[in-house]
């Protein structure tokens, strides 16, 4: 299982992978975005996706979120910019907390966002505080993805929201071949990630946990298009993480790169699938 270090490090001396994968050098999301016929390229989906998220948890001006794993907080403020609602985001990197508040500023949503170093497996917040949790592709980072779920149900309000977009295993993980195993191995490395749940196994634990009105949103296929892409390109950047890694010169993850190249053949070929989870909490009397 890597650590909360190990964690904090690959995305710190991942920036420029990213960077690379965004073809963007600020407002970094470190997600694959979701891709419909109004999309035209990457940018574009990263913000679509911050936008089907904001529709499943039908949020509004009224609500205040918290953004589980918020990164350089491009989600936070685009929900802040686009909604009007107040946002927590809250990340183990301090990093990221700096360039989260600096990018808040500049987009003059300093007002309704709030970005702190924060564990979201035990956060620092009394029970009850926010009426939206959301999380793209980090609760996948945790080592027992159970707890979060059961810290995100104390600390949101009756009749709460959860929306969670991430990648699951889609197939029975004891009846893996060795090839999908040695792939999800690679990608699970790659990006610092513990072996995935199944979907079917998630969606337990948030039974478990007491959410209720559970809802799946496959999209899968909505990723397909840039998964491809960043797979092509992973590549092309192989042959030169090899050479760099070689002459001692630490500016491209080769693990990295591999599970960029591999992670589209688990999309594509049905070992993973991806998707918007989404729950509420129940308003007990």
């Amino acid at each position: 299982m890597p650590t909360n270090k190990e964690i904090v490090d690959y995305y710190d001396f991942s920036k420029l992978d990213y960077q690379i994968y965004n073809l963007a050098s600020s407002n970094i999301s470190m997600h694959f975005g979701i891709w419909d016929e109004n999309v035209h390229n990457h940018k574009e989906a990263l913000l679509n996706e911050n936008r089907a998220l904001a529709e499943i948890a039908s949020l509004t001006s009224n609500d205040y979120v918290i953004d589980l794993g918020c990164g350089y907080g491009t989600t936070a403020i685009w929900l802040a910019k686009n909604i009007g609602c107040r946002v927590v985001g809250i990340t183990i990197s301090e990093k990221q907390v700096e360039e989260a508040k600096k990018a808040a500023e500049i987009h003059k949503v300093s007002h309704l966002t709030d970005f702190r170093v924060m564990d979201f497996n035990k956060t620092d917040f009394p029970d009850a505080t926010f009426n939206v949790a959301i999380a793209i592709e980090s609760i996948c980072h945790a080592s027992d993805e159970s707890k979060v779920l059961k810290e995100n149900y104390r600390i949101l309000k009756p009749n709460g929201r959860l929306a969670i977009a991430d990648g699951y295993l889609a197939k029975d993980k004891n009846t893996l071949t060795p090839k999908e195993q040695e792939i999800a191995k690679i990608c699970f490395e790659g990006v610092h990630v513990p072996p995935l749940p199944e979907r079917k196994e998630f969606e337990q634990w948030l039974v478990e946990t007491g959410f209720s009105g559970i809802k799946w949103f496959d999209k899968t296929q909505s990723i397909l298009k840039i998964s491809n892409k960043i797979s092509s390109l992973a590549k092309i950047l192989y042959p030169i993480s090899k050479i760099m890694g070689l002459l001692g010169i630490r500016s491209i993850s080769t693990p990295h790169v591999k599970a960029f190249i591999n992670q589209y053949y688990a999309w594509r070929d049905g070992l993973g699938v991806y998707g918007v989870f989404y729950g509420e909490k129940l308003n007990i009397l």
